[in-house]
């Protein structure tokens, strides 16, 4: 969990290899993150399916949809999404890929387990510097307009609610 933060840091994970699923997501929850495992691409897209997830921690080569396709549907649904790509194969075409949908890290199998906490917490504040770079654009726009302060919290929750859900 982030300092300073109640609300656990969300994590989505998707690996075809269940027993690295398991250990990984027990490993997870011990450290106070919400996680939804998963061991395929479409039973995380289904999974998550009206969830804001803050980062995915995403296998790249799997059975019926690879990480790569599966980091796309997710990103069209949550663009804030931070991923963090693990592969046992990795080349330079899927590492390019990854860069090119704004994946976080690229992280080749095995790795070290204290360095991927490390990374999802970079990742979350990541995420939360980017919502507040665009929320406070929005804010600066809405309070330009002369609105009063019932008006600026009214439009600031809506806001919250618009950036949580992409």
């Amino acid at each position: 969990m982030p300092e300073n933060e109640s609300t656990p840091i969300r994590i989505l994970l998707v690996d075809d290899e269940e027993d690295l699923v398991t250990f990984l997501s027990h490993r997870l929850l011990k450290r106070g993150f919400t996680v939804t495992a998963t061991t395929s691409g479409p039973e995380a897209l289904k999974a998550v399916k009206g969830q804001t997830i803050d980062v995915v921690i995403l296998d790249l080569k799997m059975p019926q949809m690879n990480g790569i396709e599966v980091l796309q549907h997710l990103k069209e649904e949550q663009p804030y999404l931070e991923a963090i790509m693990l592969t046992g194969h990795g080349s330079h075409e899927s590492a390019l890929e990854a860069g090119r949908l704004k994946a976080y890290r690229y992280l080749i199998k095995p790795y070290d387990f204290d360095e991927l906490l490390a990374l999802i917490k970079e990742a979350y504040s990541y995420k939360v510097e980017q919502l507040r770079t665009r929320y406070q654009e929005e804010l600066e726009k809405i309070t330009g307009q002369g609105l009063s302060a019932l008006e600026i919290l009214a439009a600031t929750e809506k806001l919250r609610r618009k950036y949580e859900q992409k």
